[in-house]
């Protein structure tokens, strides 16, 4: 082609250009000349860049665009409360900048942060004046230990006749609202004071239980452990100090965990539990979330109360075949399968009369709600934990819990 291509230029150019200037074939030769030069550069060009990727690779990938990363759905931030919402978003974050399990030294090798498509991720709302305001109360309160406990009783079927209480925690804050755990115990726990909130109602309940054994009361009472404490390592095991300084207690505080954390116990958790069960400290079931459990393996665990919603009992109950959501045995079956193992059921969230009489037929032996009785308030003189008299009080002297409302 660039052979024949003068010639075919020169004919066609000689319609317009006359022969007699003699430049027809310079100028044409000069084009060509052109082209195959610039064909030539574009090869060496071509050329060079192939061997150099073949000798440093890396360097020419580090210089390529990143991919664009694909979406990550990130899940919902629970808004407890403004500080949750900071922190939770902020570990967000970290996790996303340095990866989901950052070693070391990872200040000095920091992987690219491929964040989720903004449009994709929860609202990050400014928090109200109000809010803000309610976490600097809560932790006022906390710091000035303005902890109140509430007794409610868990009474007996179908007599109901009051076996023993359950310490509620309040909160009052500098103004005088009374909060219940689920407004101010998550700004608590994201405060990082869980385990020590709950020390400050453990001491609080033993001054009960001793007020209760100086009257000659054989009820016990049972104290609820969060979830966050539970989990904080050696918090377990700094309660078995706590009993070992009141051996006179030993028996009569019930210590109340989650199903969810009975089924998250390690190895640890578990040898603590041991040793708390061999000093004779009973454990609960609480905030059951379904009915699925064993009670041989409940009572391996020390575990002497068993708490079920009573709603729960009773929608099972109602269905032709007994079973709420499974394998589960036939909730009439509950009671006596727990007895079997030394442990009592207790029905709880016993909100309305009418719940009674089913319970009493699933042969129910404990039940506990405001269908029997409210939280009363503890006068502070007791729950200081202030020295009671021992001499004997009648039994039909009037208690010196205070009813409520």
């Amino acid at each position: 082609m660039l052979a024949f291509t003068p010639a075919f230029l020169m004919a066609v150019a000689s319609a317009y250009v006359p022969m007699e200037a003699g430049i027809i074939l310079p100028v044409f030769g000069f084009l060509i000349m052109a082209v195959f030069f610039g064909l030539v550069v574009l090869w060496w060009h071509a050329e060079t860049d192939r061997q150099a990727r073949a000798v440093q690779p890396a360097a020419y990938e580090q210089a390529e665009p990143a991919r664009a990363a694909p979406l990550v759905l990130r899940p919902p931030v629970r808004a407890d409360s403004p500080v949750s919402v900071l922190r939770e978003l902020a570990m967000s974050a970290g996790a996303q900048v340095y990866g989901a399990d950052p070693g070391p030294g990872r200040s000095e090798q920091v992987k690219a942060a491929h964040f989720p498509e903004p449009s994709l991720l929860p609202s990050m709302r400014r928090p109200s004046t109000e809010e803000i305001d309610r976490v600097r109360q809560v932790n006022q309160a906390f710091e000035a230990d303005r902890i109140e406990l509430h007794l409610q009783p868990v009474v007996s079927l179908p007599q109901q006749k009051i076996r023993f209480y359950e310490a509620l925690a309040r909160l009052r804050l500098p103004d005088g609202t009374l909060l219940r755990p689920a407004e101010f115990l998550p700004i608590v726990e994201a405060s990082g004071h869980a385990s020590d909130f709950d020390r400050r109602v453990l001491v609080r309940t033993r001054a009960v239980a001793r007020h209760l054994v100086a009257r000659g009361s054989e009820a016990i009472v049972g104290v609820n452990l969060t979830a966050h404490s539970i989990a904080e390592p050696g918090f377990l095991w700094s309660l078995a100090r706590l009993f070992d300084a009141s051996p006179d207690l030993l028996g009569k505080i019930v210590l109340e965990m989650s199903q969810q954390s009975w089924r998250c116990l390690d190895a640890d958790h578990r040898a603590a539990l041991a040793a708390l069960r061999e000093r004779g400290v009973p454990f609960s079931l609480d905030r059951a979330a379904d009915l699925r459990f064993d009670p041989a393996r409940l009572a391996d665990l020390g575990i002497r109360f068993m708490k079920l919603p009573a709603d729960l009992m009773i929608e099972a109950a109602e269905r032709a075949d007994g079973r709420y959501a499974g394998p589960e045995p036939d909730v009439r079956d509950f009671a006596p399968a727990l007895r079997r193992q030394g442990i009592l059921l207790i029905a709880d969230r016993v909100e309305e009369d009418g719940m009674v009489p089913i319970l009493c037929d699933l042969g129910v032996p404990l039940a506990q709600g405001f269908a029997f009785a409210a939280p009363r308030p503890v006068k502070p003189e007791i729950a200081a934990e202030q020295p009671v008299r021992q001499s004997p009080v009648p039994e039909n002297t009037p208690s010196l819990l205070r009813h409520v409302g």
